[in-house]
């Protein structure tokens, strides 16, 4: 686990990984951007609520709530980013520090559509359904959110480095084998999601930390 962490962190600086990566903040920037001028022109679309000082309220509180709703997206948007990026990603990883490998067929695009699509939903889902407890319980519902995010992401960037090599049957054999190496990877790319910058590469970092977790236990096992 941490030579795959350690390996994830030194592709970050790999030049192949670079276009990669500055298309990832371009493209996260630019539907950060999209939404907040949508928001603004809304706000100010408005006619006068009765009185300015109405008007003046709605538009902090929206303000306030977009930000809010950038932290609580965080892991969603993550996971949909992942599906744009890893096949890139992960022929990079594979031909910078696996060369000897036999070359991967690729993920069946419909089969990487239909995960990363699937996956993106639970984690909107069970995020929605936390909500509630993380604000009567910050501490308590924070910690179950971070967990449960961390699960569904971990196994979302697993199932898409894997199914580039193998079938889901075999796939799903080898999460199980080794389903706490991959939570606690899912964990961390959890935790980045909910920082600020560092979000933006979350979806990179993930590609790149479960390619290498992937190939690791797909060496040690054919050994």
């Amino acid at each position: 686990m941490f030579a795959s962490l350690s390996r994830a962190v030194a592709g970050l600086f790999n030049p192949a990984l670079r276009g990669v990566l500055l298309r990832a903040v371009f493209l996260t920037l630019a539907l950060f951007v999209v939404l907040f001028l949508g928001l603004q022109w809304g706000l100010h679309a408005l006619p006068t609520l009765g009185s300015p000082w109405i008007n003046k309220l709605v538009d902090v509180l929206s303000s306030i709530g977009f930000i809010a709703l950038l932290f609580i997206a965080g892991g969603p948007v993550a996971a949909l980013f992942a599906s744009f990026f890893l096949g890139d990603v992960a022929k990079s990883v594979e031909k910078t520090y696996y060369p000897a490998d036999a070359p991967s067929t690729g993920a069946p695009v419909m089969a990487s559509l239909f995960t990363a699509l699937r996956f993106t939903g639970l984690v909107v889902v069970v995020t929605a359904a936390l909500l509630p407890i993380d604000v009567a319980l910050p501490g308590v519902g924070s910690l179950a959110s971070l967990i449960a995010d961390g699960w569904l992401l971990g196994r979302e960037y697993f199932e898409l480095a894997g199914l580039r090599h193998m079938g889901r049957v075999e796939l799903d054999a080898m999460q199980k084998r080794h389903r706490f190496a991959i939570l606690g990877g899912g964990i961390l790319l959890s935790l980045l999601t909910y920082i600020p910058f560092a979000d933006l590469i979350a979806p990179l970092f993930g590609a790149a930390l479960m390619t290498h977790l992937f190939k690791y236990y797909q060496h040690r096992e054919s050994a």
